[in-house]
């Protein structure tokens, strides 16, 4: 009969635990990735559109605006923004903060690099819409499978 106890006293033990979420090991959702980023104050999100997608153009103008008003610049469209398409390797969309843990799954999203005269500033974004200014990423776009607007 102690036997049964024990078994029941686990099961019971294991029940209130997970209905507390005191779970030892959460994960964070894949679709949700690039929110594992502790708050950046040059980060942002661009909400989809009717169709329920997050375009290019949406994230880049985002971008633009954050860029010019960093740089204190009347007219975003001043700037030059070169765009490539990739994949980043994980939820830190290539900027990754030591001790911060990040979801491990491909991120589709882009690198885009903003001039104005002697500034360059790189922004890495997701298609979910996640932007993030990213120091110390590398700046050149390589040659060909870039685009500059």
């Amino acid at each position: 009969m102690a036997h049964r106890f024990d078994k029941k006293m686990l099961a019971g033990l294991a029940l209130g635990l997970l209905c507390c979420g005191m779970t030892a090991a959460q994960s964070i959702p894949a679709d949700r990735a690039e929110n594992a980023m502790p708050s950046n104050p040059r980060a942002g999100q661009v909400l989809p559109g009717p169709g329920g997608t997050v375009t290019l153009a949406a994230v880049e103008a985002a971008v633009r605006a954050d860029a010019a008003r960093a740089w204190r610049l009347a007219a975003p469209e001043a700037l030059q923004v070169g765009v490539e398409e990739l994949s980043w390797a994980d939820g830190s969309l290539g900027c990754a903060r030591p001790g911060v843990a990040y979801t491990q799954a491909l991120v589709p999203g882009w690198r885009l690099i903003v001039r104005h005269q002697h500034r360059e500033a790189v922004y890495h974004a997701s298609q979910r819409g996640q932007w993030l200014l990213c120091p110390g990423a590398p700046g050149p776009l390589p040659p060909g499978g870039a685009a500059a607007s």
